[in-house]
Parts: C-alpha cells; structure tokens; sequence
C-alpha cells in the first residue's frame, strides 16, 4: 500500500492515485468532449490557428490532469462509476470555459476545487438516499481493484470530518503537495499541515482499532 498508518508516502508508488485511478485513457475523455461540443472543432472555416493551439492546450491538460482528479474523486466517495462521473463533469465545464480556465495561473487547481465541490455535493445526497441504494450501487469489478488494504485505508479516510477527507485525498491521491491542497481548499499552508496531522492521528486509531477487532 502506498500510504502508512503513520501518514508517510512510500517511493515508486506514485501514492494511492495509481491504485484508485481508473485505468481508462484521457483520450476517451477528448473524445466525449468533442462529440458533445467542440468551438475549436479545425474542421470548420472559422479555425484558425489560435483555436488549434487552445484545443492543444486543452488536451495537453486533460492528459496531465485527468489520472489524478479520478483519484481524488474516488478517494472521497469511494464509488469508481460516480468518480468517473463527477471527472467527466469537471472536465465538460472546464470544456466549455477554456478560453478563461486555460489564461489561470493553476487551471489544475482549479479543476480540483471544482471536483472537491461536486464531492461534497455528492455526499450531501447521498445522505438523502436510503441505505438500501447504497448496496444497490455496489457492482462486481470487472478488473482488479485496490488491495484490501488500500480498501480499509480509504474507508476510514472516509470517516474523517470533511475537510480532512479532501485534505488527504488531495495530498495523497491526487500527490499534490501542501502548497497546492492550500490553494485548492483556499487555506493557509499551515491549516493543511495541521490538518494533516490531524488526519494522521485518526487514522491511526481508526486503522489500529480495525486490525484489533
């Protein structure tokens, strides 16, 4: 497992984003996005070389961004279809505002409040539905999952306050450093840290009560 009960990161693991990423190509995601709506489509006579290059911008994000978003949403929610959802729609709205996302000092960060959002927005519905959809949602994996380990990890990340959910999944699956959780969560550097911290110590009691019962 990537991650320790004691909260370090291990080498050549990538951190847990390896393992929760879905293994499905961006390219799909490119794809998706073009069929529903592409201003930059070259095809037509408006193209011009400007729209190319912000069409090759954004598929240069998609790639460098879309491993770690499916990570971070899957971390939270702890259901793979609805992480591939929430992604998708990250990706259609920064779509559909390219031409402001891509002038943004850190468009990934954006990206990432924007899906924290839709998570938070998500559990809140969650809670609304009765428990029985919940074992409804549960589909066999049709590929390998996470070990058992990273399982019972994220499930009682999953039982933190809220923010130090997103503090560690964005710190551990999407392997983004305290600076930047920082400007996603838009808190100070040392309200990360101390959420860290924090996050470390529940989960050590947490982990270690499961592994006594």
């Amino acid at each position: 497992m990537a991650i320790t009960t004691s909260g370090h990161r291990t080498k050549g693991s990538n951190r847990a984003a390896k393992v929760l990423a879905a293994k499905d190509a961006p390219g799909a995601c490119m794809s998706s996005m073009i069929a529903i709506s592409n201003p930059y489509d070259t095809s037509s006579h408006m193209a011009d070389e400007s729209l190319v290059a912000l069409r090759a911008d954004f598929e240069t994000f998609v790639r460098g961004t879309y491993s770690g978003l499916v990570g971070v949403a899957t971390a939270l929610t702890g259901n793979s279809d609805d992480a591939q959802d929430m992604v998708q729609d990250t990706m259609l709205r920064a779509f559909t505002h390219w031409n402001q996302v891509h002038r943004m000092e850190h468009p990934a960060g954006w990206a990432h409040r924007v899906l924290v959002n839709r998570c938070v927005g998500w559990w809140r519905r969650r809670r609304t539905e009765a428990s029985y959809l919940a074992r409804l949602r549960r589909v066999e994996p049709t590929t390998a999952g996470p070990s058992p380990e990273t399982v019972v990890f994220w499930q009682a990340v999953r039982r933190l306050p809220a923010r130090h959910q997103q503090v560690v999944a964005l710190y551990y699956a999407a392997d983004l450093s305290v600076d930047e959780v920082a400007g996603v969560l838009t808190v100070p550097a040392g309200t990360v840290r101390s959420d860290l911290t924090r996050a470390r110590a529940a989960l050590a009691a947490l982990l270690g009560d499961s592994h006594e019962q």
